[in-house]
């Protein structure tokens, strides 16, 4: 049987995040075959649409989804630094076949907020 997956949705919340920030997507991933399959899963932002340019990435991950079974799938990335806005895809491979490589609606829009620390005074 060929393995398949179908991502039902990528949730990010508000997709506006400070730069370095750490946050967690979560990804709805079903297999909707009658065999359980181990799947090979990242999420990743790319600077591109077609996802070849990566700047940050969860890392790849192993999930064993059952036949027909539905697990959602937290993704834990650090946002990039530079103030852009990015495309996010869910990469997903079986033994290091590329399965599925899924562009979410939404994308992610870093920003840097101005902060100033203030160390203690001192009179010389």
């Amino acid at each position: 049987m060929k393995p398949q997956i179908q991502i039902k949705s990528v949730e990010m919340g508000d997709p506006t995040f400070e730069g370095g920030a750490v946050k967690i997507a979560s990804a709805n991933l079903h297999n909707p075959t009658a065999k359980q399959f181990t799947y090979e899963v990242e999420l990743y932002l790319a600077t591109d649409a077609q996802g070849i340019n990566k700047v940050a990435t969860s890392g790849v991950g192993a999930i064993t989804v059952a036949a027909g079974a539905t697990v959602p799938t937290g993704f834990t990335l650090t946002m990039p630094l530079a103030e852009a806005e990015y495309h996010v895809f869910v990469n997903v491979k079986v033994a290091s076949v590329p399965l599925v490589l899924y562009k979410a609606v939404e994308n992610v829009v870093i920003q840097i907020s101005p902060r100033i620390e203030v160390g203690p005074i001192t009179w010389g």
